[in-house]
């Protein structure tokens, strides 16, 4: 879906459907995406595979194992307003809404804290360090939320987030760690903002066009010139050195704005596949992987890359899986980068559910 140009149609439909005595608010195109034989039938797709579908099922029960009263989540920096995001999305993830489902009522407390982050000025956050980063995922969530549920509450609060995303950009078009206009930029705050405004929009908030378009152009500034095998990626800044993760974050933001040229993507595409053989993805994983999985979806949707998405998710699937506690206490946790269990693990989730395609914010 595209952010920039024509109005994007949403999702979202009053509708309830049961499926596997999961009651999800989805609309008819999700319910054909969803049934077996779609599969199949779209170009492009992989199939959810039971080992990988088991542990989804394994990561939402430890998630859940850990979640307290309040909706935060107990340990691993469990009350910041980033790792009750990612847990909230990993649930939703698989077809459950607030209320409804096996982790409905998980879903239903982890937004309302949420909820209870958001600041007076739209502002969501809780936790240390990179707090535009836990704004942005937050910001996810609810739009999320709000475009099944159309709760008040969540759409009052999601609409001042939204607005204060679109008041602090900067003029060059990025944004950066604080809740403010600064004179420079990241692309990792970046790429999250622009996933927030998609979402919001997904879910019918208006977004401006200029917003958009000056990200974009500040995405296109963290482009480096092309190697000697001709590809090309993008650095964290400006003028910085070429990354695997900043490449998956520089694709996947010009895909979110449906900038999707094979000019504009294909050595970079090229670049992430290069890097994977030669284990350059193993600094910052579960953060490059998220959105490297992402950019490698939303491009195989188009037949000159269908092959990327369809060779890179049971590859990095397997890894992902392979790496999950089956047994004792943190079992369902991913041991992927040490340190960032909760958070991680949720991410993972995400990552491994791509196929659900239940997520708007996810979907092509």
């Amino acid at each position: 879906m595209r952010l920039r140009g024509a109005k994007v149609q949403s999702t979202r439909h009053p509708s309830r459907a049961t499926r596997h005595g999961v009651v999800a608010a989805v609309t008819v195109t999700l319910l054909l995406l969803a049934a077996p034989k779609a599969f199949a039938a779209n170009a492009g797709e992989v199939e959810l595979t039971r080992e990988g579908k088991a542990s989804i099922e394994m990561a939402l029960a430890h998630l859940a194992s850990r979640q307290r009263a309040d909706g935060s989540l107990s340990g691993g920096m469990g009350d910041q307003s980033a790792v009750v995001a990612a847990a909230a999305l990993a649930w939703m993830a698989q077809g459950n809404l607030p209320g409804e489902g096996p982790y409905g009522k998980n879903v239903a407390k982890a937004i309302e804290y949420l909820l209870n982050c958001t600041q007076a000025s739209g502002f969501i956050f809780k936790g240390q360090g990179g707090s535009s980063y836990h704004h942005g995922l937050a910001a996810i969530a609810l739009a999320e939320a709000w475009g099944h549920t159309r709760d008040k509450r969540i759409y009052d609060k999601l609409k001042k987030a939204i607005d204060l995303t679109v008041h602090f950009q900067g003029d060059h078009g990025g944004w950066h760690y604080n809740p403010k206009v600064e004179a420079s930029y990241d692309l990792s705050t970046t790429v999250m903002q622009l996933m927030a405004l998609r979402a919001a929009k997904d879910a019918g908030i208006a977004v401006p066009k200029e917003t958009i378009d000056k990200a974009i152009r500040c995405v296109e500034r963290c482009r480096t010139p092309k190697d000697e095998q001709g590809l090309s990626g993008f650095s964290y800044g400006p003028g910085g050195g070429r990354t695997w993760s900043c490449t998956a974050l520089g694709l996947m933001s010009l895909m979110l704005a449906g900038e999707y040229k094979p000019t504009n993507l294909k050595d970079g595409l090229d670049y992430l596949v290069k890097a994977r053989e030669r284990k350059e993805d193993k600094q910052w994983f579960v953060y490059g992987h998220y959105y490297g999985a992402m950019a490698m979806y939303q491009a195989g949707g188009h037949e000159k890359f269908r092959d990327y998405w369809t060779k890179w998710y049971p590859d990095i699937s397997k890894q992902i899986i392979k790496s999950q506690f089956t047994s004792g206490a943190n079992r369902g946790m991913y041991q992927l980068d040490a340190g960032y269990g909760l958070w991680g693990t949720g991410m993972c989730a995400l990552i491994v559910a791509i196929p659900y395609r239940y997520l708007p914010v996810y979907q092509r």
